[in-house]
């Protein structure tokens, strides 16, 4: 190639990029494509966890194709969501787009504007069939669909996101309940690794667990058994259910209460689980490690009191900054012993489109484009963050920071699908606190799962 030539494609190439940064810049096209092109759009982006460093990678590759887009990205605390939001609603300034908790979306939905079949956007494109040049033309794409998300997602995400026969939300990556424990103390009861099944655990949890003589806790080997001390009570509940083969949901109403048949004989296995959480915060029980008395879960870990903790990746960067002494360890959610298939449970947010917004269509083009693999695979790199679809998941187990919380998303669960979650862990916590204080498990169990099938009822 002449040095000419060189020159002259580097002319085409700068042009033309200049071209779409400026937008309007183009004359071609037809006018409703170039009005489209130069209309300024600003978009306002709700964000729980990540970084503007994560975010400006997706925001600055969505720029070349949409230039006249501009995307205003505020993080705001995941326990200030939903209170700022409603504020929001109701002032008439909500966000186009919002991270919302998987258990929200039904809940929300009567908020939310669903993903269209198609969006209808400006393209540029080189035509002419002698000289190529740089027009806006319209298109009409089709949106994802069901087959398409199913290919691509892990299965609980499918079964969150999709309802009522539409797309509510598509999530950047994919958090699991996992265990956070104290090497030194997991050590010093000489355990020479994390436990790996529900057996395991007991053992380690009552090896690291220390009574004075009137049967008081001087140390405790993991907080379990409690409702309001726990981060992730009802998290930890619902995981040890779903993996003890609860029917937490039968036809539109709470099941986890009812017995099952096995090789003809009943049995429970919510109540089953709900007794062993409970039994960690039984003092008459040998797998007693916990209280209602004991401090926050984090707190106490962090003061290195504690062995175990369990929580989300997420939650990690927190507890390193609150324990910077304490030599954290990280591990898989125990399985039942012998479990043929493991068993793990979600717990993330989900990208979604605001009614409110009147701008719909960018901002679903927006999920659309920085939920693509290419730009997703940006961000999990960036954030470090365990992905939600299926085709990285291989390589992110062979990474030496991710391998844990990647191991789990594939057969990762969630159950909660009604329509007000806040009520719903306020049922579980009661649920619990009525164990510790006397009340028959089956008849706590079955209040609870009454008062569960009210929120499952769609307003």
């Amino acid at each position: 190639m002449t040095r000419r030539s060189v020159i002259n494609i580097s002319v085409l190439i700068f042009t033309l990029t200049a071209l779409l940064l400026a937008g309007f810049g183009c004359k071609g096209g037809s006018r409703e494509a170039q009005e489209a092109a130069a209309k300024a759009v600003s978009l306002n982006w709700w964000r729980v966890g990540g970084s503007k460093q994560n975010f400006d990678i997706l925001l600055n590759d969505y720029k070349k194709i949409r230039p006249n887009v501009s995307v205003n990205v505020s993080q705001i605390r995941e326990e200030e969501l939903e209170s700022a939001l409603i504020q929001a609603l109701a002032d008439g300034r909500a966000p186009d787009v919002v991270s919302l908790p998987n258990t929200w979306l039904r809940g929300w939905q009567h908020r939310l504007a669903p993903l269209p079949p198609t969006l209808t956007l400006p393209y540029l494109e080189l035509t002419g069939t002698f000289k190529k040049e740089p027009r806006w033309v319209l298109k009409e794409i089709n949106s994802l669909d069901l087959k398409s998300i199913k290919a691509r997602y892990v299965d609980t995400v499918v079964n969150d996101v999709y309802f009522d026969s539409k797309i509510y939300g598509l999530p950047l990556n994919l958090d699991t309940l996992l265990i956070f424990y104290n090497v030194d103390l997991l050590t010093a009861a000489q355990f020479p690794e994390a436990p790996k099944t529900w057996n395991e655990f007991k053992e380690a949890s009552q090896a690291i667990t220390k009574l004075d003589k009137l049967g008081r806790l001087l140390q405790n080997g993991a907080a379990l058994g409690t409702a309001e001390n726990i981060p992730y009570s009802f998290d930890i509940v619902s995981a040890l259910m779903l993996q003890n083969g609860t029917p937490m949901m039968t036809g539109g109403s709470a099941s986890f209460q009812k017995p099952i048949s096995v090789q003809g004989e009943s049995y429970s296995p919510g109540l089953d689980a709900l007794r062993f959480y409970t039994d960690f915060a039984n003092p008459s029980k040998e797998t007693y490690s916990w209280s209602a008395d004991q401090i926050n879960a984090r707190e106490a870990f962090a003061a290195g009191k504690l062995g175990f903790v369990f929580g989300y990746w997420r939650d990690l960067p927190n507890l390193k900054a609150m324990a910077p002494k304490i030599r954290i360890g990280l591990a898989n959610f125990p399985q039942i012993e012998g479990s043929f298939q493991t068993s793990y449970y979600a717990n993330y947010f989900i990208e979604t489109v605001l009614k409110q917004s009147t701008h719909q269509t960018e901002a679903w083009d927006l999920i659309q484009f920085i939920t693509t693999p290419a730009e997703a695979k940006k961000y999990l790199e960036s954030a470090k963050q365990p992905t939600a679809q299926r085709e990285f998941v291989t390589a992110q187990i062979a990474d030496e920071d991710l391998g844990i919380p990647a191991a789990q998303v594939l057969t990762a669960k969630t159950w909660y699908r009604g329509y007000d979650f806040t009520s719903t862990q306020s049922v579980f916590q009661d649920m619990i606190k009525q164990v510790l204080v006397g009340t028959p498990i089956d008849q706590a169990l079955s209040a609870a799962a009454e008062r569960v099938t009210q929120t499952m009822r769609k307003p």
